[in-house]
């Protein structure tokens, strides 16, 4: 009942949530991104990430090429099923969440099938709510948070700035699985960009709620805010949209930034 039966079936044929979605291989070459090639990690976008972010990808793979890393995209990626929880989280079902978690497993095994085909020792999850779900379904697997890629291909640098750093809630993430997000490999980066100044803003409410937005606006201080979750950095833009005197950045833009000055 709780269940998006269509829904799964999408994910199952094509990989994405929803019918109609662009075309990963032609977004990845639109955008230069290196896709489906032998490489050490897998980066796992999101099935919506890609198409509504590829400039912050295109950042992050700049990072990571600068720093040695090798990775690839992957042009065929199967949801994690994250959209699936919605109604069994709302109605606090149990049995419908314990689908939904066995769903999650089926459709991340099919990425970790491919990345393993190419080579890939790990998976590295750009979308934040996916972390959680890949971490819960496949605990034994060497599954990292962006920013823990980043902070391996970052040398510390002097960088006298100030920033705004919004973490980000989590609650709904939680929901999906009990696995915490890992906000600590975040503060790595932040420890080799020796000067680097930060204020932090906490979240006593989720940004999604006008609580939580008007917070993060009341709270900021300097003319740049950087965040790491991807749905974060969507209200953050509503928050402070282009042009109003605060720059809104996710990790690898910032990160690409700072090592250039």
């Amino acid at each position: 009942m709780f269940i998006d039966e269509r829904m799964v079936e999408t994910i199952r044929e094509t990989g994405n949530a929803a019918p109609g979605m662009p075309d990963r291989a032609e977004v990845l070459e639109k955008h230069g991104l290196a896709y489906d090639r032998e490489a050490e990690n897998v980066i796992i976008t999101g099935c919506q990430v890609l198409h509504l972010l590829p400039r912050v990808l295109s950042s992050l793979a700049r990072v990571l090429d600068r720093g040695g890393l090798s990775y690839t995209f992957l042009s065929r990626e199967y949801c994690c099923g994250n959209y699936l929880y919605r109604p069994a989280i709302k109605a606090r079902d149990e049995e419908a969440l314990s689908r939904c978690r066995e769903l999650s497993k089926e459709f991340v095994a099919l990425n970790l099938i491919r990345a393993r085909e190419l080579g890939a020792k790990r998976l590295v999850i750009f979308c934040s709510p996916c972390y959680p779900i890949y971490r819960h379904a496949f605990p034994d697997q060497d599954i990292v948070f962006y920013p823990r890629a980043i902070a391996e291909c970052l040398e510390r640098a002097p960088y006298d700035e100030e920033i705004d750093y919004y973490a980000g809630c989590y609650r709904l993430h939680r929901k999906f699985s009990p696995v915490p997000m890992d906000l600590d490999s975040t503060l790595e980066v932040f420890s080799r960009l020796e000067g680097l100044r930060i204020n932090r803003i906490g979240a006593p409410q989720c940004c999604y709620k006008p609580e939580g937005a008007a917070h993060i606006a009341e709270s900021a201080k300097t003319g740049t805010l950087v965040t790491i979750c991807t749905g974060c950095y969507g209200q953050a833009l509503t928050v402070f949209p282009p042009g109003c005197g605060t720059e809104v950045l996710m990790l690898p833009e910032f990160v690409e930034r700072a090592s250039r000055a």
